[in-house]
């Protein structure tokens, strides 16, 4: 009987054990964004050199406006840069140097248009 309870007791404590890490949260994409401090507003250059407005908020979602056009997508951290996904198949790199941030765009993984200066304005 003694050893029939040791092995109720282990087979408790494992569960107990498996449910309390399953429990535990996997930092989240969200958690991701908020501390990249690349969340606000930028004011930036599109490919043909029209002005381009790009926002990136805490949960993860991006908007734009160029050109009278709207724009949404996603976002994360990538390392130290911003990697914007646009629902039109672009991507859009915001990256930090010291207080100064830049803008690259990439059509089909491709670079288009060079690196141009981003202001980062909220």
């Amino acid at each position: 009987m003694k050893r029939y309870a040791s092995k109720c007791v282990a087979v408790l404590g494992a569960a107990t054990l498996a449910l309390a890490l399953a429990s535990c949260e996997k930092p989240s994409d969200e958690a991701a964004t908020e501390s990249s401090g690349f969340v606000g507003t930028y004011k930036t250059q599109d490919t043909q050199g029209n002005p381009m407005t790009i926002t990136l908020d805490e949960e993860g979602s991006a908007t734009g406006s160029r050109a009278g056009e709207d724009l949404t997508g996603s976002w994360k951290d990538d390392g130290g840069s911003a990697m914007i996904t646009w629902s039109d198949n672009w991507t859009t790199k915001i990256s930090k140097d010291g207080d100064s941030y830049s803008k690259t765009a990439y059509k089909d993984g491709a670079e288009d248009g060079g690196t141009v200066a981003a202001e980062k304005t909220e």
